[in-house]
């Protein structure tokens, strides 16, 4: 299974629309340096099971949690992903040092705590392992109409409409 892996920004996306449908799943990190707690759907319902799935590999690593949480829905280098039906994860942390910190002087390397770096990048591994060891697709790929009712259902479509006609999301 392929598995979509990024940094790349919001903006550049276009360039990769064509290669879409062959990404099984894309993990984004962008929450912080924190524990990973699990994966936070981004308001993505439908893979509540495949993630509900991970749970006793990501037990022992404190890491096995789900959220449904949709507050930061147009806050990460996910969400052109998303309004495209690409089934993804982002990792799910606390976020009051990434707050503190981001893109601010201190935003250093030495802020980051080894330990929770360390725990981090296990908890992706193993996710990313498992996906990719898999029988069966983690998710589908939504259709625009089925984007349309996940974004209403969690009142964000006003959101998408306004990101969208500023030329931001796709």
């Amino acid at each position: 299974r392929d598995i979509g892996v990024t940094g790349v920004q919001t903006c550049a996306l276009p360039i990769y629309i064509a290669d879409l449908p062959k990404i099984g799943t894309v993990l984004i990190t962008d929450s912080g340096s924190e524990p990973a707690k699990g994966w936070s759907l981004m308001g993505r319902d439908d893979e509540q099971d495949a993630v509900a799935a991970l749970k006793p590999l990501l037990s022992g690593l404190g890491a096995d949690g789900i959220s449904s949480d949709t507050g930061a829905v147009f806050q990460s280098d996910h969400i052109a992903f998303e309004v495209l039906g690409v089934p993804l994860l982002v990792l799910w942390t606390e976020t009051d040092k990434y707050n503190a910190l981001h893109h601010r002087a201190s935003d250093t390397f030495d802020s980051v705590v080894k330990k929770d770096l360390t725990q981090n990048a296990v908890v992706f591994t193993v996710t990313a392992y498992a996906i990719a060891d898999s029988e069966k697709p983690f998710g589908a790929h939504l259709s625009p109409a089925e984007i349309e009712s996940m974004l209403r259902k969690h009142d964000l479509l006003d959101g998408y409409k306004y990101f969208k006609n500023a030329g931001i999301l796709p």
